[in-house]
C-alpha cells in the first residue's frame, strides 16, 4: 500500500506535535538543564532520526514550543476579531475571556510562554523575534483603530491599547501560574472583561 503524501503530511506534523508536547512535560517538571535531547526522544517515541529531523538540537526545539504557543494563542483572539456579528463590547469581553480561558486550559504551554523572556536559554532569541511574533498585538491595533478614529473607543496612546485590554488579565494569570490553586476562572473573566470594557469605553 502506497501512503499518500496527504498521509506522510498528516503522520509527520503529528510526530513533531508529540515530540514538542514530550519537551513541555519534561520541562515543566525537570527544568529545561535537565532535561536532554534523549529524554524528550523517549518520551515522545520518536526515533533519533525523527527528533533530529524536525529539530536540530535544543535550543531550536525550546523556539519552536515557544512559538508554537504563541500561535496557539494569537489564533484564539485573532478568530474572535474575525467573528462577525458581535458589538465592540462583546469583542472586547470575549478576548479577555478567551485569553484568560486559554491558559486556564494550557498552564503549562502557558507558563512556558510567559516566562521565556526572563529564562536564559530563550531571553535573546525571544526578544528578537518580539516585533515580528507580536502579530496579535498588530492585529488588535488594527481591529481597534476604525473604532479610535470615530470615538467609540477612548483616546490613549496607541501602545497602552494592548496593556489596558489584556495587562490585568496577563498580570492574574501570572500570579495564578505560580500556585495553580484553585481559583474562580469563570468569575475573573467576567469581572476582568467588565474592567477592560469600562476602561476602553469612552466616557462620554
Amino acid at each position: 500500500m502506497v501512503e499518500s503524501a496527504s498521509y506522510r503530511s498528516e503522520t509527520t506534523a503529528l510526530r513533531r506535535q508529540a515530540i514538542l508536547m514530550a519537551a513541555l512535560k519534561l520541562f515543566a517538571t525537570r527544568g529545561y538543564t535537565e532535561t536532554t535531547m534523549e529524554d524528550i526522544r523517549q518520551l515522545s517515541g520518536a526515533s533519533t532520526g525523527s527528533i533530529y529531523h524536525h529539530f536540530e538540537n535544543k535550543e531550536k526545539l525550546a523556539l519552536a514550543l515557544y512559538l508554537e504557543g504563541r500561535k496557539g494563542l494569537n489564533s484564539h483572539l485573532q478568530a474572535i476579531m474575525d467573528t462577525p456579528g458581535l458589538s465592540l463590547e462583546e469583542v472586547i469581553k470575549t478576548l479577555v475571556s478567551t485569553y484568560l480561558g486559554w491558559f486556564a486550559a494550557n498552564p503549562d504551554l502557558g507558563q512556558y510562554i510567559i516566562q521565556a523572556d526572563s529564562t536564559e536559554y530563550l531571553s535573546a532569541q525571544v526578544q528578537s523575534l518580539q516585533q515580528s511574533s507580536d502579530a496579535v498585538s498588530q492585529h488588535i491595533m488594527a481591529w481597534l483603530r476604525p473604532f479610535i478614529d470615530d470615538g467609540s473607543i477612548a483616546l490613549y496612546p496607541d501602545q497602552l491599547y494592548v496593556p489596558l485590554l489584556l495587562g490585568p488579565s496577563r498580570e492574574f494569570v501570572r500570579r495564578w501560574l505560580k500556585t495553580r490553586q484553585n481559583s474562580d476562572f469563570h468569575t475573573a473573566q467576567q469581572e476582568l472583561a467588565r474592567a477592560a470594557w469600562h476602561t476602553l469605553r469612552p466616557s462620554h
